[in-house]
């Protein structure tokens, strides 16, 4: 038997999906974050402004708009436009692994307890290394395209555990 045969007789499933930043995502989330901040801002200034007796609600919307602009942050700077070194900038599939590849050079390889959640525009990826330590992803179904996203749920059906598939 030749080496080139054992090579190409039976392929190893190797599948490169690389994101591109969801501009239109972006957009949107800031779109609602946005109104979120001048909201909380707005109600957070009136009452220091006005300097209500209960300072409880200055605390509320002071912290609500912290919170708004750490989020605004994560979803469109991490995850919409890929810009900090920890987004995911690629996934691939190899053999019974995902790869999750970040932009800051880091690879995590989920062997283990590979799930996925999506809901219509958000795909929440999480499984375990090797070393059973759990990592988790979460991409925007845009930064795919849709033919990609189907190829990408199936592989990751397929990589899914026996017993999670029976129930």
């Amino acid at each position: 038997m030749s080496l080139d045969y054992m090579l190409f007789s039976h392929p190893m499933v190797d599948k490169h999906f690389i994101l591109t930043p969801d501009k239109k995502g972006a957009l949107t989330s800031g779109l609602f974050h946005g109104s979120a901040l001048l909201l909380s801002g707005i109600l957070s200034f009136s009452y220091y402004s006005h300097r209500q007796t209960d300072a409880l609600w200055f605390y509320v919307f002071f912290g609500a708009f912290w919170l708004v602009f750490f989020s605004a942050f994560t979803s469109i700077a991490n995850q919409c436009l890929l810009l900090t070194p920890r987004s995911l900038k690629s996934i691939r599939i190899r053999g019974n692994a995902l790869l999750l590849e970040w932009k800051n050079g880091d690879v995590d390889e989920l062997v283990r307890k590979i799930q996925c959640h999506g809901s219509r525009t958000i795909l929440g990826i999480w499984g375990q290394t090797i070393d059973k330590r759990r990592v988790q992803a979460t991409i925007r179904r845009r930064s795919l395209t849709p033919q990609e996203v189907q190829e990408l749920l199936a592989e990751i059906e397929r990589l899914q555990p026996a017993e999670k598939k029976v129930s």
